[in-house]
């Protein structure tokens, strides 16, 4: 056997092995590298029919779908039919006409971004066809975090907005445009969680169910996507692992030999990877273009995308001057855990990967401040800090389990749940001056005002 089929097989029982150890329902691995592809499928589409996981079975892809929609959105720019820097009440008049008026001065790379200013979701009547129109009007009527341009906050709002942006430039609803003019010229079987359009409703490929690991993570049971129609331009794509590496083709430096290369310009793939200055994106990546989140600098970086839906998870990793691609998809709630060892362990099969690694505190706890108590919110989402009768803290959300929360230096905190395979997640405060109150919470690359 070469080095190429040992450096394989490697990989392949590699991931076997973390699919069985952390118990995952099902998964997908694709490697694009050296010019080959490597497809290894594992474990159950559903634990109540039995069906297995094959290369072919689409897993939802969570907030990966932006990286695709992002790819959409730079298609129509390189034709001429939008420009990144014009604001949006060019494009969408309603938002010239908000309540909030900076939205509509808000531009398409910003909205691309995560800086616009855009909450990170919004209470609004269900979308009842394929259309944007009147999620952008509902936008409209919502308060800005912050003035366009200003800082970071993870937004799938904003996305959605583009949705309404690609409806204005092409002619098309999100849905028709992801299928006609990037899915299927890339070769990709498009699928969606939701397809509202006439006819359309039925998927064409086997869609892997969601689990959730119960009984003290030894069963999987089922539970629902949870996505909503109106996160779709967000959250809402169906495909494989390898959909995704072929997604990815033209980023690497061996685009020219991927047929579909032309498909997205080099200056529009350089343009995606360009980081937005001054705009960390704490509790998420090292930097943030247009649709790609960058993990690490220089000749190290890597960048890619990561999401969840209700029990599955998907994660994208790119390294363009390496022509290297990996996509990892799980149906179980014990997904990110897998994603975690298998870039640890990686490395032992030839294959150092870049992931952001939350900041996690080595100092010890602090004492619980009752200066940190209260609601902080970021459009209909809001985080509650409470304490119990020992004082101990805890973060709340409405319908969610609570997680226990410890303090450190420098206003960081650790959330902590109880449930099995739940990953610790460091967050911060941000006070409006060393000393003085606290005004905001970062969480999961999200900023929540104090109310």
């Amino acid at each position: 056997m070469g080095a190429e089929g040992a450096e394989r097989d490697a990989v392949g029982a590699l991931f076997e092995e973390l699919v069985r150890e952390h118990r995952v329902t099902g998964a997908q691995l694709s490697v694009y590298r050296d010019g080959a592809l490597s497809e290894y499928a594992t474990g159950l589409a559903s634990v109540r029919t039995g069906e297995p996981v094959t290369p072919r079975t689409g897993f939802p892809f969570g907030s990966v779908t932006k990286f695709l929609t992002a790819e959409l959105v730079m298609q129509f720019v390189c034709d001429g039919d939008l420009d990144l820097d014009d604001p949006l009440a060019g494009l969408l008049p309603d938002l010239g006409r908000a309540a909030g008026p900076p939205l509509g001065t808000a531009t398409v790379r910003q909205l691309l971004s995560h800086t616009a200013g855009v909450v990170d979701s919004i209470e609004y009547d269900e979308m009842r066809g394929p259309s944007y129109r009147r999620f952008a009007a509902a936008c409209a009527r919502q308060p800005a975090l912050f003035p366009p341009g200003l800082a970071f906050s993870y937004s799938n709002t904003g996305y959605c907005l583009l949705g309404a942006v690609i409806e204005a430039a092409s002619g098309m609803d999100w849905w028709t445009a992801m299928d006609s003019c990037l899915l299927r010229p890339l070769g990709i079987e498009p699928a969606f969680l939701h397809d509202p359009r006439p006819g359309q409703g039925g998927a064409a490929r086997p869609v892997a169910e969601g689990h959730a690991l119960r009984a003290g993570g030894e069963r999987a049971e089922h539970v629902d996507h949870m996505a909503s129609l109106s996160l779709a331009a967000a959250g809402g794509l169906v495909g494989s692992a390898t959909d995704l590496v072929t997604a990815a083709r033209p980023h690497l430096a061996d685009r020219k030999t991927f047929a579909q290369h032309d498909l997205l310009p080099e200056d529009a793939v350089l343009a995606m990877r360009t980081c937005v200055p001054d705009a960390e994106p704490f509790g998420l990546a090292d930097g943030w273009g247009l649709g790609l989140m960058r993990h690490g600098t220089g000749d190290g970086a890597w960048y890619g995308h990561d999401g969840a839906v209700g029990g599955a998870s998907c994660n994208l990793r790119i390294h363009p001057d390496r022509s290297l691609a990996l996509a990892l998809t799980a149906n179980s709630t014990a997904g990110p855990k897998l994603w975690e060892a298998l870039v640890a362990r990686l490395p032992e099969a030839g294959l150092d990967v870049g992931h952001y690694a939350l900041p996690v505190p080595d100092s010890a706890p602090l004492a619980p401040d009752a200066g940190h108590l209260g609601t902080y919110a970021n459009g209909d989402l809001e985080l509650m800090v409470t304490h119990d009768a020992a004082g101990d803290l805890f973060l709340t959300r409405e319908s969610y389990s609570d997680y226990r929360l410890s303090l450190h230096e420098d206003d960081l905190f650790v959330a902590r749940s109880g449930e099995p395979g739940a990953l610790p997640i460091t967050g911060r405060f941000v006070r409006e001056h060393p000393a003085g109150p606290v005004a905001l919470l970062q969480y999961g690359g999200r900023a929540m005002h104090r109310l």
